[in-house]
């Protein structure tokens, strides 16, 4: 028996309904998966005559042919929910003119009248309603435009501005800590301005109106919010598209403002306390747009290191030509001398649902089981004062409370000044400074040295962190070097990790990473390539990517750097992302990575991108070779967690 043929709309009934058909671009973003974020499309048919929404459809923007498809199947098909028999309306209005002009012919073979009738006020609540939905409720944020005595040539020009400054990267030069003060007439007194962008994880400025803001931010501080100035966060960051303002998409689509690049959309906006966010006046963007057409040109004329990495004190004055007209903008650094930051080993804010503090597991509390099970000192006699003391120490790593953990450190003080690891975890929980941090540091060096003896170094040389009973001590030398750096005391901090890789050349702490990070920035390229070929089985992302990079500086895009890029590219195809500034590096990096995985490649570009910036040509040709492989294919080597090494990181185990 033959199948019935599907009806056409002609031969549904028709009634006197009106409906409506629009096609909207939403204020939201979705991200499919493995697909980039889009802004998808409203498509949605209405009864007017009854209220009634008989098709709603959310993504990509529909052709003429989809469209026609989408209408028809609203009269043939009803959705079953509905619970209405198909049937075609008399007429169909539509928002848009250019569709109602492409879908007519058909509507009139189906005898559908049609006209160019937008009923925004209605659709308007319907799609706001979604789009906060899509949002998480989260508030839209003004647009640029609507600050006072704001013109869209005003903002073209600060556009201009930010697209020359993101080209320049003068982030390249400029650490974050670098403050400059800025002065542009007719102001009085200088603002003062961080370049954010070395670490690749945010891009722009960050403005202060006052010195003691900058003061409050590089202070001492328990909780981020902390340092948010009374008058407001200023700040002019460069974004991805899914964090610019909807209303200033819009602009930049209607007036044609110019963007460096997909990651190099300027956001100025500022933060007031507690909760509120304003964009910038007239007066804010134009005092924007001198100072980034300054500050590259400063770096170029002005800005000078010296051998240890660090700039110089400088001022300049520098001519520009801004919307206002000409401006000269004096440029000063340093700004001022910054307090000694905050150095917090771990996080100690309240854990959600915990009533008290508490921290994650610390690995050194099985330090304490080892000595339990195997003795912790080799054949000669130890003071028992000093050896309860460490016992006591044992019981602080085990516990997760961290003012009992200060509590029982300083009760191991009490008992034994040679207690290297009570200083450690004073220096790492209790010092509110890097000065006081180091001092700590400083006093448990004293106590390791005090306590093992001189002719214990000359005995076991070659052979510490493998005896227990040096770990304490090669934990405070870690900790002191950190400091040292930190503080710019780099040739101080070299030293002691050259001293630290003599006692044990095993290198369980990986002192050898921090070694890397340290001899690059002292340009000691010597000394590194030594660092390399002594741990020349390596086989990590420091390793083998800082191999490839010395071998472009010596001899450009040669055979051998060619050779060892290769290696490394197959070690971890990754890290190219980062290096070239695809992807950002992670404002949270994890506790631990895994060999050949997108967190090791993160966690190398957080303290190399910059080496790789500074070397003329070396990303370019890195991007050229990543480009020119196939498709990465699973890496052939095991994935071995292990813990991630930074500036500031703990020793392992």
């Amino acid at each position: 028996m033959p199948k019935p043929t599907k009806k056409t709309p002609l031969e549904f009934p028709q009634s006197a309904d009106i409906w409506y058909f629009a096609i909207r671009k939403l204020r939201a973003w979705i991200t499919p998966e493995g697909e980039e974020p889009v802004r998808p499309y409203l498509i949605i048919t209405l009864n007017l005559s009854t209220g009634m929404i008989l098709d709603l459809t959310v993504g990509e923007k529909p052709d003429p042919q989809k469209a026609k498809d989408t209408l028809f199947a609203a009269i043939t098909r009803p959705q079953k929910k509905l619970k209405i028999q198909p049937q075609r309306p008399t007429w169909i209005f539509f928002e848009e003119r250019e569709l109602l002009q492409a879908l007519t012919p058909a509507l009139q073979e189906i005898s559908v009248e049609t006209k160019h009738s937008p009923q925004t006020e209605y659709l308007d609540e319907i799609v706001k309603e979604l789009e906060a939905h899509l949002r998480g409720d989260q508030p839209e944020i003004s647009g640029l435009l609507a600050g006072k005595k704001v013109t869209a040539k005003m903002v073209g020009n600060l556009f201009e501005a930010a697209a020359d400054f993101f080209r320049a990267a003068p982030w390249v030069q400029l650490a974050n800590e670098d403050v400059l003060a800025i002065r542009i007439p007719p102001q009085n007194k200088p603002f003062y301005v961080t370049v954010m962008g070395q670490g690749g994880v945010e891009y722009g400025l960050a403005l202060y109106k006052h010195w003691a803001d900058v003061e409050q931010m590089y202070g001492p501080h328990d909780h981020p919010l902390e340092t948010l100035p009374p008058g407001g966060s200023h700040s002019l960051l460069f974004n991805e598209i899914t964090e610019v303002p909807f209303d200033d998409l819009e602009a930049i689509e209607k007036y044609g403002w110019v963007v460096a690049g997909p990651q190099a959309y300027p956001v100025p906006i500022i933060f007031v306390p507690p909760d509120q966010v304003r964009r910038p006046e007239g007066e804010e963007i134009s005092w924007y747009e001198a100072a980034l057409r300054a500050i590259p040109e400063f770096i170029q004329k002005h800005w000078t290191v010296n051998s240890q990495g660090e700039a110089l004190p400088v001022e300049g004055k520098i001519l520009v030509m801004a919307a206002t007209g000409q401006v000269t903008v004096e440029i000063k650094y340093p700004a001022g001398e910054l307090p000694l930051a905050r150095r917090q080993a771990v996080d100690q804010y309240p854990l959600e649902g915990k009533d008290e503090l508490a921290l994650p597991f610390d690995r050194r509390s099985m330090e304490g089981d080892m000595a339990r099970m195997f003795g912790r000192y080799s054949d000669r006699d130890i003071d028992p004062k000093q050896e309860k003391a460490q016992e006591l120490m044992y019981s602080a790593w085990e516990e997760r409370n961290p003012a009992k953990r200060i509590t029982l450190a300083h009760k191991a003080l009490k008992i034994s000044r040679d207690c290297a690891d009570a200083y450690v975890l004073l220096a790492e929980e209790e010092a509110d400074t890097v000065q006081r941090a180091l001092e700590h540091y400083q006093e448990g060096v004293k106590a390791g040295e005090r306590a093992l003896g001189q002719e214990y170094f000359k005995e076991n040389i070659g052979h510490f962190w493998g005896l227990l009973e040096t770990r304490p001590y090669m934990r405070a030398l870690e900790g002191a070097a950190s400091c040292l750096w930190q503080m710019g005391h780099k040739e101080e901090a070299l030293q002691i990790y050259q001293r630290m890789l003599r006692l044990n050349p095993g290198d369980n702490q990986g002192i050898r990473y921090f070694l890397v990070d340290l001899l690059l920035t002292l340009n000691r390229e010597r000394d590194l390539e030594k660092l390399l070929k002594k741990f020349k089985g390596d086989w990590t992302a420091v390793w083998l990517y800082t191999t490839a990079l010395l071998a472009f500086r010596k001899g450009g895009s040669s055979e051998n750097a060619d050779k060892h890029l290769r290696a490394a590219l197959g070690q971890n195809h990754f890290v190219p992302e980062y290096l070239t500034g695809k992807k950002r590096v992670h404002n949270q990096l994890p506790d631990y990575i895994g060999i050949g995985d997108d967190k090791e490649a993160a966690a190398y570009a957080a303290n190399h991108l910059n080496y790789w910036r500074q070397t003329p040509g070396a990303v370019e040709w890195l991007h050229n070779m990543f480009s020119s492989l196939p498709p990465a294919k699973a890496s052939e080597k095991p994935v071995v967690e292990k813990s991630k090494k930074t500036r500031r990181g703990k020793s392992g185990l």
